[in-house]
Formats: structure tokens, sequence, C-alpha cells
């Protein structure tokens, strides 16, 4: 896995590959009109808030003004690292047709099942475990 050289986060930080080279990353590409989106996200934001060992997740929004996603991370109380998509994702994961999609990542840049679609709070846990489990083979 070739990560991007830069990521600008919507929040004004900025990720290079160096922040996610030898560790796990959840990635989940999705947008804003998205209802199954929505459901996704809000298992996701809860393993975060209640999981101290799920995975790192940087979530690519679809969408093309930052500040339409930003309005609607707040209006859901969504804190996890956001990006708008760019080529660099595609080039580095591959063309998304199905929104929600989510990548599993382990630590040695392994990709593992891309899921397409909405996932219940158990899979996503699974999908995390899978990540750190194999972190540490």
């Amino acid at each position: 896995m070739k990560w991007p050289e830069r990521t600008d986060l919507i929040d004004g930080r900025t990720r290079t590959a160096a922040d996610w080279e030898g560790k796990p990353l959840l990635v989940v590409f999705w947008a804003v009109h998205c209802p199954f989106c929505l459901r996704h996200n809000a298992h996701l934001q809860r393993l975060l808030n209640e999981r101290s060992d799920f995975p790192p997740v940087l979530t690519v929004a679809q969408d093309r003004h930052a500040a339409t996603v930003e309005r609607y991370l707040q209006s859901h109380g969504y804190r996890f690292d956001v990006t708008l998509d760019e080529p660099t994702w595609r080039r580095a994961l591959g063309v998304r047709r199905v929104i929600p999609s989510t990548v599993p990542v382990n630590a040695h840049g392994r990709i593992g099942l891309r899921v397409p679609g909405e996932m219940f709070l158990e899979d996503l846990l699974q999908l995390g475990q899978w990540a750190n489990g194999a972190a540490r083979t």
C-alpha cells in the first residue's frame, strides 16, 4: 500500500504518509447525502468513543465542499478525521462504486476485505480487530 504523501483534513490539519506507516487504519468512503452513510458513521463514532483498542480512522467524503461536510459532522457529533476525496486516494485504494465503503489496512500496509455498503456495529468492530490483529503478526 502506498499512502498519499499528503492529506489535508477538513479541519485544517495535515497528515502525511509517515503518520500511517506501520500502523493499522480503517478508511471509510462516504457522502453527506447518503442515508446509509449516516448510520454507518454513527456506528463508527460509537466505536471510536467506546473502544480504546479501535484502530485510527480516516474518512474520505465524496463531497465537493468542505463547509458542507463540516456542517454535517457538527450536526451529528462526528469527530473522526475527514478529508475530501481526491485522485491520490483513488490511486491508493481504487475506485469506489458504492458508498459507504470501508477498507481496513493493517500495519504492514496490507489491505483487507473492502466492504461496500453499510455495516453493522459488530461488522465494523471485526474489521477493526482484523487491522489491529494483523498489525501484531
